[in-house]
């Protein structure tokens, strides 16, 4: 594809020991894919789930036409990876964000999963495309939190979807028809937590793919960097060929416009997956219970001689 113009950038933040994002690409005759990731669960199974999933979702699409349903199995199959990996005692907790682009010209398919994003620039307006799957991003949606609270929320950093978190994964999948030009812009929440959208725009607006990488993974470290950051910008050319896929009736009807895909029945809701980056997990085993029990005898018998008197 000599025509498509991108670039990727991920930096490990100026208060993160370590770099738990991870990005990557694939170019292919139809257009390309492209995939930034976001672990979580400890300096060391963050790293591994952010590249299980990068390197996974890369391998499952290589060498096939792509479609909803081959995208959303390589999403499927990264989480089964990475909660294989996550039955270890090391490594409990680990989990990942995901939001893959892939380009199958003239069409775009996204697949998201967690609080990384997917940005579409299209003739000088930017449009958040995904959903963030985060408490303070649920509770705006249910007009419970303004958008103005979610952002110094002590909870903003709770994810509630991740692959690896649990064996079945949730994994919001849209569809849309290009035009000559779009810009795209994935990211991990090191960037869009720091940077304001009018930021983001501005930045993709007036530079190209390359330098407009650059320019945002630095101004989020002149904003603190306090997480690690990752951007894929990806510009389309001013030609587009002509194609027709089984599965774009519905993005050719709604002209451009971001459209929801569902395959099949709707499956059974899934248990929300929380997780905290920073926290670990609180695990009460039987000495524990067993303390416990103890505590509660000896403040019953207490309570019991107080209440009964001499």
């Amino acid at each position: 594809m000599p025509d498509l113009v991108f670039a990727l950038e991920t930096h490990p933040g100026l208060k993160r020991p370590k770099n738990e994002d991870a990005v990557g690409h694939a170019l292919a005759p139809w257009g390309g894919v492209f995939v930034v990731a976001d672990g979580m669960g400890g300096h060391r199974t963050g790293e591994v789930a952010a590249r299980l999933a990068v390197e996974t979702i890369l391998e499952h699409l290589k060498g096939v036409e792509p479609s909803p349903r081959v995208l959303l199995q390589a999403l499927e199959r990264a989480n089964e990876r990475i909660h294989q990996e996550a039955q270890r005692p090391e490594n409990r907790g680990m989990g990942t964000t995901a939001t893959c682009l892939v380009l199958d010209l003239p069409y775009a398919l996204i697949a998201h999963v967690g609080d990384s994003r997917a940005y579409l620039l299209r003739k000088g307006e930017l449009t958040l495309l995904t959903e963030d799957h985060s408490w303070v991003a649920e509770r705006v949606r249910q007009g419970l939190l303004s958008p103005e609270e979610a952002k110094t929320h002590r909870w903003r950093n709770v994810i509630t979807n991740a692959l690896g978190s649990f064996p079945q994964a949730r994994v919001d999948l849209l569809g849309l028809k290009l035009e000559p030009g779009d810009v795209f812009l994935l990211c991990t929440d090191g960037l869009s937590g720091v940077l304001e959208d009018r930021t983001l725009l501005e930045v993709l607006k007036h530079f190209p793919p390359e330098e407009a990488a650059r320019r945002l993974v630095a101004l989020a470290n002149e904003w603190g960097g306090p997480d690690n950051v990752s951007v894929v910008v990806v510009r389309l050319p001013e030609e587009l060929p002509r194609a027709s896929r089984p599965y774009a009736l519905p993005l050719e009807a709604a002209k451009g416009a971001p459209v929801r895909l569902k395959l099949g029945e709707e499956p059974e809701e899934l248990p929300t997956q929380v997780m905290e980056p920073e926290g670990r997990r609180v695990r009460v085993g039987w000495r524990d219970i067993l303390l416990i029990g103890l505590w509660v005898l000896v403040v019953a018998y207490i309570l019991l001689g107080y209440f009964k008197g001499p």
